[in-house]
């Protein structure tokens, strides 16, 4: 007949034990937070420009001479470096040409006068946008090239004028993309040389093709 108080009695203890168990527990676990995702990792697009690179390439060229107005083919090779950023690249290129790029002519006193581009090289600055794998660009710098004007006058008396002048290149070009490490391109240049003693404008113009592979 006791034994329903000790039932009661047992069955309170074990609820008061349970009670303050979770309650321990769940203030050990603090309070309630939502789960937060972590932020996805942002991509970026590879700088397929950066880097150092080394090329051939070829063209013809043309002389603004109001004489004897050289033009001509010409081979050679370039190196530069491009940097980055985002879309847009920007970079230093030097190159060097060897060529023939020559022409003559007869004046109305008979003097025979000719001129010849035997090499020229240019060491330039590059700033371009690249649209995927597409760089357009523009370019400018210092030139130099080996310029001889020669005459034989009527008389038979003769007048040359041969050394390396100095001057400016600016032009501009597109360039390709076509592999990881090759590129393409298109460029022209108009090289000022101004005039030499004789008076003759060494102005020229360039249009060229180049293969380059970067490292």
């Amino acid at each position: 007949m006791q034994s329903f108080p000790v039932k009661s009695a047992f069955g309170g203890a074990v609820f008061l034990l349970t009670a303050s168990s979770g309650g321990a527990w769940a203030a050990d676990l603090g309070p309630y937070q939502p789960y937060t995702p972590p932020p996805e990792a942002r991509y970026e697009a590879p700088s397929i420009w950066q880097g150092a690179y080394v090329g051939i390439n070829g063209g013809y060229g043309w002389s603004n001479s109001n004489v004897t107005k050289p033009e001509g083919g010409y081979g050679g090779a370039q190196l530069g470096y491009n940097w980055q950023r985002g879309r847009l690249v920007f970079g230093i290129e030097g190159d060097f040409q060897g060529g023939d790029i020559g022409g003559q002519t007869t004046t109305a006193f008979d003097d025979k006068v000719r001129s010849d581009i035997n090499w020229f090289s240019t060491v330039r600055g590059r700033v371009g946008i690249a649209t995927g794998p597409w760089l357009l660009y523009g370019t400018g710098g210092v030139a130099f090239a080996d310029v001889d004007t020669r005459v034989r006058f009527s008389d038979g008396d003769k007048w040359k004028s041969s050394g390396t002048q100095t001057g400016y290149a600016v032009g501009g070009g597109i360039e390709w993309a076509f592999a990881q490490n090759w590129s393409a391109k298109a460029e022209y240049l108009y090289v000022g040389l101004g005039d030499d003693a004789l008076g003759v404008n060494n102005d020229f113009q360039t249009v060229r093709l180049g293969l380059n592979y970067k490292f």
